[in-house]
């Protein structure tokens, strides 16, 4: 057993370090150990590490040709199995990213390394590149990553990212090299490198070269230069699988990344040449023959990455050289159509700012790819996606992310003291707001329709209870996320009792909200007119409260556990989002130093657990809370299920300053819940939140 363990050993660090050559990474140095900088903090926690000592079984660093004036030193591990993943992988898994983390968090300090890569006059980034391999022949596609247990504790080790090649991933990255080794085989590999907008100082600035950067070793996109004879061939390799849909992405990014050189070669792995009368219709969509005639599909073969512990050659010498002379010019007859579109860098950054997708859903994507960085905030976090190739899928499962939050209903409550006599707030309408019966006359925001418009309606017969549903259908440019046209629904619901009016705006986007706001605020000034309000409307609204009231307020909202309606068999607090506030003139010392730092204050998950912001009062006072989100498990009519509720005011933190923002709710059913009648279910949930808030309300507000 313990031979069978070293050779497999040996064989995953010959894979590992072949591999890494094939993609320029020469002269790497391999199976050191370094002393443990802080030992009291990096105490045994699994089998792996030896006593006071950190094991590095590879050791690389370069000066980064997609992020300038940094230098990337890379600390690898490697784990092979010979005969298949075992079984306690999952756990496995987590112990060796944990692992790393730890060693590059005394690599960061070790004088031992610092000599051996020698001194730069670039900023220092800390990176892991973990190997999870096994050579068995049944799992040579093996989707390691995504059975990997996200929820990992870092404590206080600090670094950049650590990237992960599991089976499936070293089959890409090797089937790619070996697929344009085999053409144009006079001629040198050069990888291509895009442009990031982080990288374009003109004194280091690389088309190309020999080494692939570590932002692309686990990418689903490799683009790769080959020049012979004159002739320049750029080919772009996509683990995605062919459609006419990734191809149109693909033509775009091609365009993008070669410009007018000689070919273009787009490679699929399913690529059948029987499509060629469909790759010709996506071809003539572009409108541009001088590109499109340069450009052809073919299929990448698929190649054993475990071979390569047989191909290794100790002495090998690679003469790296880097090319400036490939010209990018692009065609102005390609437009930026955003059906076709695949951003990248600058074109990409700015939509992934959007408030809609948090900072947890960008880190979670990076881990799907195989990227784990213990960064929070969306500033640190941006940088890494700038240096990115997105594939056509992981595209489209940002949007579907994006989307299925963009789309989470969204509700709104405000309320009124009135008086309309001896009318029904339906005869009302049909006298005094007759201009209000639709939504006609209601201003949208541009390239906004509105569409299936149902004019004022009463609910189940009651002339004091109504509802205006419609759906709104957005034509998106390239500044938005979402492409070509995206429907969103949206309702006003109106109730008048015992002479208060209970007006309930219920959105699903930004747009549809601006429709409902600008409602009600005709709605509101209609009433004034007709003398039919005596006391403003009023909502649950940010300034409300002082912060560690407003805290409360919110954490208020756990007495579902003690609801008789139905049974919470469970119920966690699983997202918070809140900062400093700089008004307050003593806070604690590690509150102090955080102002200004918005994003860096969100807390999720295990994050939550015990939490000084929440149990200590003088935390409570120094902090702006903006965003509650639970998580409930419940019984109700004998139906199990599972759902998440968000209490937040929305925009009300700047980041130096804060905003009056009213009180919204969402509440949303988890993937994972077995409550087919959910909708039946809300309706309870909500009378609850009602009943709890309508009464904690008045506890909590500010005097």
């Amino acid at each position: 057993m313990g031979e069978a363990s070293v050779r497999s050993g040996k064989d995953g660090e010959k894979i590992a370090q072949e591999l890494l050559r094939l993609i320029g990474w020469g002269s790497l140095s391999c199976n050191l150990d370094i002393d443990c900088s802080f030992i009291s903090r990096h105490k045994e926690k699994n089998k792996y590490k030896k006593a006071g000592k950190h094991g590095i079984d590879i050791l690389y660093s370069y000066d980064d040709v997609l992020y300038h004036e940094k230098q990337n030193i890379i600390i690898g591990s490697v784990k092979h199995n010979e005969d298949g993943y075992p079984s306690s992988i999952k756990n496995d898994s987590k112990e060796h990213i944990s692992e790393l983390s730890t060693t590059i968090d005394c690599v960061r300090v070790s004088d031992e390394v610092r000599k051996l890569i020698g001194k730069s006059t670039y900023k220092s980034q800390y990176k892991g590149l973990l190997f999870m391999l096994s050579s068995s022949e049944t799992e040579k596609n093996y989707n390691l990553i995504e059975k990997i247990d996200q929820d990992i504790d870092f404590g206080t080790n600090q670094f950049e990212e650590i990237y992960i090649i599991d089976n499936k991933k070293a089959t890409f990255l090797v089937s790619c090299i070996k697929t344009a080794e085999s053409y144009m085989r006079n001629s040198s590999i050069k990888f291509l490198y895009q442009n990031t907008g982080k990288n374009m100082d003109k004194s280091q600035l690389l088309i190309s070269g020999d080494k692939l950067p570590i932002q692309l070793v686990n990418s689903e996109i490799i683009p790769i230069v080959k020049e012979e004879s004159g002739k320049i061939s750029c080919m772009i390799f996509c683990a995605n699988q062919y459609s006419k849909e990734n191809l149109s992405r693909l033509i775009w990014l091609s365009h993008k990344l070669c410009g007018l050189i000689n070919e273009i070669r787009i490679y699929f792995p399913d690529y059948d040449v029987n499509k060629e009368y469909e790759v010709n219709g996506v071809k003539q969509s572009f409108k541009d023959e001088s590109l499109t005639t340069k450009i052809s599909i073919h299929r990448w073969t698929s190649f054993d990455f475990v071979s390569l512990k047989e191909n290794q050659e100790n002495n090998s010498v690679y003469n790296y050289s880097h090319s400036k002379d490939i010209e990018l010019t692009h065609s102005d007859k390609i437009s930026d159509d955003i059906e076709k579109i695949l951003p990248y860098g600058d074109m990409l950054i700015p939509k992934l700012r959007t408030s809609i997708l948090s900072e947890l859903n960008l880190r979670e994507f990076l881990f799907n790819r195989g990227i784990v960085t213990c960064k929070k905030s969306k500033e640190e976090l941006l940088p890494i996606y700038s240096c990115l190739l997105l594939s056509p899928n992981e595209l489209d499962n940002l949007k579907s992310i994006y989307k299925d939050k963009e789309d989470k209903p969204k509700e709104i409550e405000r309320n009124a003291k009135a008086n309309l006599g001896k009318k029904s707030l339906w005869e009302t309408f049909n006298t005094d707001l007759v201009n209000l019966r639709d939504l006609g006359s209601i201003s949208i925001g541009r390239n906004c329709t509105l569409k299936e418009i149902t004019s004022i309606e009463r609910v189940n017969s009651d002339y004091n209870h109504i509802m205006i549903r419609y759906t709104l259908e957005k034509e998106n440019t390239t500044k938005d996320f979402l492409t070509g046209k995206t429907s969103h629904d949206g309702e006003i619901e109106i109730t008048y009792q015992n002479n208060k009016i209970k007006f309930i705006d219920k959105h699903t986007s930004s747009e549809t909200y601006k429709v409902n706001k600008s409602y009600f605020d005709k709605f509101s000034n209609a009433l004034k007119k007709n003398n039919l309000i005596e006391e403003e409307f009023n909502s649950i609204s940010f300034l409300d409260f002082e912060n560690n009231k407003r805290i409360q307020f919110l954490l208020s909202f756990f007495d579902l556990r003690n609801s008789i309606a139905f049974k919470v068999n469970k119920m966690t607090l699983e997202d918070m989002r809140f900062r400093a506030d700089e008004s307050v003139n003593e806070m604690p010392q590690d509150l102090e130093s955080l102002k200004g730092r918005v994003s860096n204050l969100n807390l999720h998950g295990k994050e939550l657990d015990d939490t000084i912001y929440l149990s200590q009062t003088e935390y409570r006072d120094s902090i702006l809370c903006e965003k509650m989100k639970f998580g409930i498990s419940y019984n109700y009519m004998n139906r199990n299920g599972l759902c998440y509720l968000e209490f937040s005011f929305s925009g009300a933190l700047g980041k130096t300053d804060y905003n009056d923002s009213e009180l919204k709710i969402s509440i949303v059913p988890s993937i994972y819940s077995y409550d087919n009648l959910f909708s039946s279910t809300k309706i309870k949930i909500v009378q609850e939140i009602n009943r709890i808030k309508e009464s904690k309300y008045e506890i909590y507000k500010r005097q």
